[in-house]
């Protein structure tokens, strides 16, 4: 299929599909063996293992601050 025929089907498309469409190549784009469906739950921390923020997470100090007492803070 040329890619004029694929976009003038995709701008026929419902918004629901539309959108659909657009998560389905986001989520190839990132996660390339990942399910992709959006209507499959998938697990928060595997959704963290696979972002790019985890390449300079060595780079990063993630570590608490405890340089500041509990009861320093007012709300």
């Amino acid at each position: 299929m040329a890619i004029p025929e694929l976009e003038q089907q995709l701008l026929q498309l419902s918004l629901n599909d539309k959108l659909y469409i657009i998560q389905l190549l986001a989520q190839s784009l990132t996660a390339p063996n990942h399910n992709t469906h959006p209507d499959e739950p998938s697990k928060l921390s595997e959704f963290f293992r696979q972002s790019p923020l985890t390449e300079i997470s060595e780079e990063l100090d993630l570590s608490r601050d405890r340089s500041l007492k509990s009861n320093d803070f007012t709300l």
